[in-house]
């Protein structure tokens, strides 16, 4: 096999890695991102919600001032 015929076997497969790459890309944001069905929301719709009430709650376990008061004394 000559250099030319190496060289433009490994330029068809850098370009199929990029076509792969590419699919699973599209895949993976529709799967993020498209509204799952009966949910009317997407996965990260509902991390960030997740995220957002335990925010939540945790400003105000910090803000409670009788949270970790001892009361036996």
């Amino acid at each position: 096999m000559t250099q030319i015929q190496r060289s433009m076997r490994n330029a068809r497969q850098k370009g199929q890695a990029i076509v792969e790459y590419t699919i699973c890309a599209l895949i993976l944001i529709l799967v993020l991102f498209a509204p799952i069905p009966g949910e009317s929301k997407s996965l990260v719709d509902m991390l960030m919600e997740s995220i957002k009430e335990n925010h939540e709650a945790k400003v105000k376990t910090i803000g409670d001032p009788l949270v970790g008061a001892s009361s036996g004394f």
